[in-house]
């Protein structure tokens, strides 16, 4: 490795944290991300994305320096509220350790490349991943992650809020019995909550989680669902550049690292909007798991609680300032 990849790979991984929005536990995929490209014989791009990352750095703390701060926030919370007496057979824990936590330092990772697209798609998952260990811890109790894993197979996400159309199918009555019952226990686990979500949201708690789901979906299924499998995904991909250069601001469809420009500031609000719905999201699910499934008391659940009342605090804020500016 030369003397400047060495500095380039240092300053990725600490030169982010001088700037102050990177604490030193929550370290970014991108270090080792970074150290494969660098000692792998990819320098050339290993040093593009830290250029590109460095830049993007410096135009978001001078356009939406709360963006940054509040994509932590959805680190903090996935690190900070795992638990503390680890179930080896808990399916909810292994999705929060080994998908959302990394997952919430690939959402900042990306949004310092401008690569948004697939922030989009790792918000999605971190609420999905969640829901499907609720689920299969709740149902199917000791059984081993990987059996619950093949337990639960099936899931959708969809099935919170459209079991109703299965009701009175062959095959389907438990398994919307199991899904309705669960979303009547993940509301009344929150039920200190629906007042909030009534007045501000119109939803339920469990309808809301899903709701947010949902939302970071449809972006996604332009692509991921398009037809023509990849000459549609090529399709959509060139349309978007097109659209780009008669003023629609462009929505990233790849992983390469890019400059942010000002043209990126409406889909970077779009981010910001989706990280905070996405953190309370988490949140809700952690709390519902450790009120339903392990039965917490009210000490343990009071940190949670906490997390909550903070990202509702930022929604507000946010969400009022974003009126203002429309105003």
């Amino acid at each position: 490795m030369y003397r400047d990849d060495q500095y380039r790979l240092v300053h990725c991984q600490r030169g982010l944290g001088f700037l102050g929005f990177l604490r030193v536990r929550f370290i970014s995929i991108s270090t080792a991300l970074f150290m494969v490209a660098c000692v792998g014989g990819l320098r050339g791009l290993c040093g593009l994305s830290c250029r590109f990352c460095e830049a993007n750095a410096e135009f978001i703390m001078s356009h939406r320096p709360n963006l940054i701060n509040d994509l932590n926030s959805l680190i903090g919370d996935a690190y900070g509220l795992e638990p503390r007496d680890y179930d080896a057979n808990s399916l909810f824990e292994f999705a929060l350790e080994s998908v959302a936590e990394p997952l919430s330092n690939y959402v900042l990772h990306s949004v310092l490349e401008c690569s948004l697209y697939p922030s989009l798609f790792s918000m999605r998952l971190i609420i999905e991943s969640l829901a499907v260990g609720l689920y299969a811890d709740r149902w199917f109790g000791n059984a081993w992650p990987g059996e619950k894993l093949v337990l639960a197979r099936g899931f959708e996400m969809g099935r919170f809020k459209r079991c109703g159309e299965y009701e009175n199918e062959d095959g389907h009555g438990l398994l919307c019995s199991q899904y309705s019952t669960l979303g009547r226990e993940v509301n009344e686990a929150l039920s200190w909550l629906r007042d909030w979500l009534r007045n501000n949201i119109g939803a339920e708690p469990m309808d809301f989680i899903y709701e947010t789901y949902n939302s970071l979906s449809k972006p996604i299924h332009a692509i991921a669902m398009s037809n023509g499998g990849v000459l549609g995904a090529l399709r959509t991909t060139m349309l978007d550049y097109i659209r780009s250069k008669i003023g629609i601001p462009p929505m990233r469809t790849t992983i390469l690292p890019a400059e942010c420009e000002e043209d990126d500031l409406v889909i970077l609000d779009a981010i910001h909007l989706y990280a905070l719905l996405t953190r309370l999201s988490m949140d809700m699910l952690i709390y519902a798991w450790q009120s339903i499934v392990k039965k917490a008391n009210n000490e343990k659940l009071t940190k949670i609680r906490a997390r909550i009342k903070e990202a509702i605090k930022r929604i507000n804020e946010v969400y009022s300032r974003s009126n203002v500016k429309k105003e």
